[in-house]
């Protein structure tokens, strides 16, 4: 047994050595079986280990090869320079017109473009110069990632999703707390910031801002959580609308807008929500509307944005805590004349 193992482990050393190296590699090669004396299935295994283990820098692409008729599954190491190129190729080359996409992740990453060597980059370069004074990103959809210990957190928090695994997590918000045996479900972005989906050791779901993540370890659990753990909460994930959504039954808000304000919730208008939905226009150019909401917290901060053109209709203890939170404003204001 321990030969077995020692022979798998020298085999995958030397199968990282070659994709490190840029090669690319398959089950189906004769002379890489030939060298480590093993069949394809085998070879196929060792691979698929490797990329469960490193899917966060190998890819795994379906490219046609000359001995058979049917494409065959390749392992590469991403490179950065080939790889992002081509993206941003087919972007500019597929589109009407896709250059602010450009813009904004060069504006995210100056270095984006730094290594390249080809006509690619020459091409990129131009576009970014003859549009550079045309766009302006007043609020970018990415929260900055030129931060050394934010992209790591992202890797290490990409791996864990990945692979189902858990992690220990230092986060520090109001105050600091160690989290521990967190399952690791889902990278999220919403307000214009990245959150990761975590449920608790109590199986509580959280959000976690990666900017208030101070350290991640490894967690003692070493077997990663079962794939039933993330799909309870696929309905969850597919209705959330902001980091105060919670895991729980919708409510129905039913709102209206007053002539003031409602051109912005006509009903061809983009929503605030995605649950958002146009009911009527009265005939006095009100727009009645309706929002599901599961928390004051993800429904009151909109409300109030409004104020005073924007009249809860019901339900009656979400028109009595708006009414507090305006009147204690009012105390604040007269107490300060």
């Amino acid at each position: 047994m321990a030969t077995t193992i020692n022979k798998k482990i020298n085999h995958i050393y030397l199968l990282l050595e070659k994709l490190a190296t840029g090669e690319e590699l398959y089950p189906q090669n004769p002379r890489l079986q030939s060298e480590l004396d093993v069949n394809e299935r085998t070879l196929r295994r060792y691979l698929e280990d490797i990329y469960s283990l490193y899917s966060h820098i190998v890819l795994i692409q379906k490219v046609q090869k000359e001995f058979s008729d049917r494409k065959v599954t390749v392992y590469k190491v991403a490179n950065k320079e080939q790889d992002v190129s081509n993206i941003f190729k087919f972007f500019l080359q597929n589109s009407d017109d896709l250059s602010w996409l450009l813009q904004i992740v060069y504006e995210n990453n100056p270095t984006l473009l730094k290594d390249y060597k080809d006509d690619t980059k020459k091409s990129l370069e131009k576009i970014l110069k003859d549009d550079e004074d045309i766009f302006l990103f007043v609020n970018s959809p990415f929260e900055k990632m030129d931060n050394e210990k934010f992209s790591s957190h992202f890797t290490q928090l990409k791996t864990a999703v990945k692979n189902h695994e858990y992690r220990d997590i230092e986060y520090q918000y109001t105050k600091s707390e160690m989290l521990k045996d967190l399952k690791c479900l889902k990278l999220i972005h919403m307000n214009n910031n990245w959150y990761i989906g975590v449920e608790t050791k109590k199986n509580k779901l959280r959000f976690l801002r990666l900017a208030f993540i101070k350290k991640i370890n490894y967690s003692n659990t070493k077997v990663g959580f079962q794939l039933s753990v993330l799909e309870k909460y696929n309905t969850f994930f597919s209705s959330i609308q902001n980091a105060m959504t919670r895991n729980k039954p919708f409510k129905e808000a039913l709102l209206k807008a007053t002539p003031n304000i409602s051109i912005y919730f006509k009903k061809n208008m983009k929503p605030f929500f995605p649950s958002q939905k146009f009911i009527q226009e009265d005939e006095d150019g009100n727009i009645i509307f309706s929002i599901q909401y599961t928390s004051f917290l993800e429904i009151a901060p909109f409300i109030k944005q409004w104020q005073p053109d924007l009249i809860v209709l019901s339900p009656d203890n979400l028109k009595e805590k708006i009414m507090q939170d305006l009147l204690k404003s009012m105390t604040h204001y007269k107490e300060s004349l």
